[in-house]
C-alpha cells in the first residue's frame, strides 16, 4: 500500500514540474472555446461590442465592433507547432485597413492567411479557385467578417455585392 501511495506522489510531483515549466515557458495557451473571451478580458473589450470570428485548427482571427461601426479592434491567435497547447495572442489592435478595405494578414511560418474587414466595400461572396474545382462562400454584405483561409492552396478573390473584385491589403504580422 506504501508503494502505490508513493508512486501516486511520484507521479504528482512530475507531472507538476512537466506543468511549471510548460508554463514558464509560454507552452500553455487558451483552448479553442475560450479564444474569445480571452480577448475580451486581456484587450478590454466591452461585451457589447459585436464579434466576427474564424477559427481553424492552427490560427483564429477576430474582429470586434460595436453597433455604429465607428470603433473596432482585431485579435489574431495562433496554435503553435510542437509541445505547446492551446492558442497564444498573436496580434491585434486597429490599422484602419479593415475600416477602409480588407487587410490580409499573414503569419510567418503558417499556411493560413486571416481576412479582416468592417465590410464598407460591401463583399458579398469569397471565390478560391483550387485549379481544379472553385469553391464560393458567401459572406452578408452589410456585416463585417473575419475569415481564416489557407494560402497557397489556389487564387483568392474578393467580389463586392455588384459583382466587382476588392482587392485586399497585405500585412505581415
Amino acid at each position: 500500500m506504501k508503494k502505490v501511495f508513493r508512486y501516486m506522489g511520484t507521479i504528482i510531483v512530475v507531472l507538476a514540474i512537466l506543468f511549471l515549466i510548460l508554463n514558464s515557458n509560454s507552452d500553455i495557451g487558451t483552448c479553442k472555446s475560450n479564444i474569445e473571451n480571452d480577448a475580451r478580458i486581456s484587450h478590454q473589450i466591452d461585451d457589447s461590442w459585436q464579434v466576427a470570428k474564424s477559427t481553424t485548427d492552427t490560427m483564429s482571427a477576430m474582429l470586434f465592433y460595436d453597433e455604429n461601426l465607428s470603433h473596432y479592434t482585431f485579435s489574431i491567435y495562433v496554435n503553435r507547432a510542437g509541445l505547446s497547447f492551446g492558442y497564444f495572442f498573436r496580434g491585434g489592435g486597429s490599422t484602419n485597413i479593415e475600416y477602409e478595405s480588407i487587410a490580409e494578414y499573414k503569419i510567418e511560418g503558417y499556411q493560413e492567411k486571416a481576412y479582416l474587414s468592417l465590410n464598407k466595400q460591401q463583399v458579398s461572396k469569397v471565390e478560391i479557385d483550387k485549379g481544379n474545382t472553385v469553391e464560393i462562400m458567401d459572406i452578408d454584405y452589410s456585416k463585417p467578417f473575419a475569415i481564416v483561409l489557407p494560402s497557397g492552396k489556389g487564387a483568392i478573390k474578393f467580389y463586392n455585392k455588384d459583382g466587382d473584385i476588392v482587392e485586399t491589403i497585405p500585412i505581415l504580422l
